[in-house]
């Protein structure tokens, strides 16, 4: 297939670049290289995951006109959305950029798919769409939905674009509501990336809360294979089709068993700077894989014991170990 995959100089989408052109697909790869986190650290990364890295294309999703003329020049059979605004700690007067992103962004990627006759879009939502009023496990018919973050909101948005655009178009649409995803070249604001560093002797870790709050923690290998697998499902569904689909792998553990996990992994002990809960985490996640089962079977996700070995060994690397504070420096 002809795929157009926005976002592909982030963590999941450097990641699904590389697993899409292996499986012998024809890609087109934009990104803006937003500086949220370190732009050097995503050059690296999209370097190290994808085949041919001239052939990603700088384009803002919030510029109209240009992407635009990606989509006219390439002519994608199906788009991959994966290009956001990331993180939930933005603060009011920062949150602007969740809008012309999230929001904006979506909506220019949906214009731009009909008019250029896109068979289907295949798009990353989240699990803060649930927020804290949701029971666990979180199922995607769950109607109690509360996001604690204006990103949760957007991404909430993007679900309703979506299933909206879908009532008065040819198009499919699938949202996936990522569960937590960890693995090497992961993303230097999220806590296990600077648990490892601190592992490591790289950086500290400054912990929010009790150490408590649950996480349904899902290895990258595992959300690319599962996406890609429902994309291809996508393919076989009816015009005006639209779903969400959780990916996650329904085990919740602790921050603190994560802490002891990479303790293990590194030998070190980390010293934790503990500091006030956050009020945007929740206090748990936890995917429902009944509706994922019922597409694709039983899923076998990566346990986290293993997953964080895999991302302990990555981070060890000479390239990257040395690398690691400054990365998380570089975090807005």
């Amino acid at each position: 297939m002809k795929i157009l995959v926005t976002g592909a100089a982030g963590f999941i989408g450097s990641h699904m670049v590389k697993a899409l052109v292996d499986l012998g697909n024809s890609v087109f790869p934009l990104d803006n290289f937003e500086d949220y986190y370190s732009v050097d650290y995503k050059r690296l990364r999209v370097a190290e995951l994808h085949q041919d890295p001239n052939k990603l294309e700088t384009i803002d999703i919030s510029d109209r006109k240009s992407l635009e003329q990606a989509f006219s020049s390439f002519k994608p059979d199906y788009v991959i959305h994966l290009a956001a605004q990331a993180g939930v700690r933005l603060s009011l007067n920062q949150s602007e950029i969740y809008i012309s992103s999230n929001i904006e962004g979506f909506y220019n990627v949906l214009c731009c798919a009909e008019d250029n006759g896109v068979k289907g879009v295949l798009y990353a939502s989240s699990s803060s769409v649930y927020g804290d009023s949701t029971p666990t496990p979180y199922s995607e018919s769950s109607l109690t939905l509360r996001p604690k973050s204006i990103y949760g909101v957007s991404k909430l948005a993007n679900e309703m674009f979506a299933e909206i655009q879908a009532r008065k178009s040819k198009m499919r649409f699938r949202g996936l509501r990522f569960f937590t995803v960890y693995g090497p070249w992961g993303r230097p604001d999220m806590a296990y990336f600077r648990i490892v560093s601190a592992g490591l002797g790289e950086s500290n870790f400054s912990l929010f809360g009790d150490g408590k709050i649950k996480r349904d923690f899902t290895f990258i290998d595992d959300v690319v294979e599962t996406s890609i697998r429902l994309l291809d499902d996508l393919t076989t569904r009816g015009e005006g089709f639209s779903d969400i689909v959780n990916i996650g792998g329904s085990r919740p553990l602790d921050m603190n068993y994560l802490i002891e996990l990479v303790q293990k992994q590194t030998e070190s002990i980390i010293t934790v700077n503990k500091e006030k809960p956050n009020p945007l985490d929740s206090e748990i996640t936890m995917a429902d894989q009944s509706y994922l089962t019922s597409i694709l079977g039983k899923q076998k996700f990566t346990p986290l014991e293993d997953g964080v070995e895999r991302l302990v060994s990555w981070a060890k690397g000479k390239e990257i170990k040395q690398h690691l504070r400054a990365w998380i420096e570089n975090t807005k």
